[in-house]
């Protein structure tokens, strides 16, 4: 009997295993869609509302995914500090903190760290037309992901399971 419940234990620790690495390929395309959304949000303060950037800033974040919100806010908040970080500088330290807390690769992230150099330091449309090709290269990975998510996320959830079952049957 604790044979079968140690076995029945693996089994299920291995398979959340696999749904948990299934579930971060899911997540990635939706994360790339949702930066792509507070991109959107971002030009439209900008170009429309005229809107300081710690402004529109804020207002990206509380409108944003909440798992993209903390970026945002993060931004904001090293522009604001005292002795005052440059933009692109905050936006550099926000993406890595992004990375380090969401399932998005450094890879997922590169249009949006040559961004960062280009917001604040030039005039509104030319801001415009960044963002827009940030959204663009954002909207091809986002593709990708999607591809890559197809092929991986259900060999992952049966792996993690048969994986279990394999190592069962090696230790029985």
């Amino acid at each position: 009997m604790l044979k079968l419940t140690g076995a029945l234990l693996l089994i299920l620790a291995c398979g959340l295993l696999g749904n948990n690495v299934a579930r971060a390929y899911a997540q990635r395309p939706r994360l790339l869609r949702s930066l792509q959304s507070a991109l959107q949000h971002l030009e439209t303060e900008i170009n429309y509302g005229a809107t300081p950037l710690p402004d529109a800033l804020a207002a990206v974040a509380a409108a944003a995914d909440p798992q993209i919100a903390p970026f945002f806010h993060r931004v904001r908040g090293f522009l604001l500090e005292p002795g005052g970080k440059g933009l692109e500088e905050a936006w550099t330290r926000g993406l890595e903190e992004l990375v380090f807390f969401t399932v998005l690769n450094a890879r997922d992230l590169e249009p949006l760290a040559t961004l960062g150099g280009v917001l604040g330091g030039s005039d509104r449309q030319d801001q415009v037309k960044h963002l827009q090709l940030t959204r663009e290269q954002l909207k091809g990975m986002e593709q990708q992901a999607r591809e890559i998510s197809g092929k991986n996320e259900r060999m992952w959830r049966y792996l993690g399971f048969l994986f279990g079952a394999m190592l069962i049957l090696t230790f029985y």
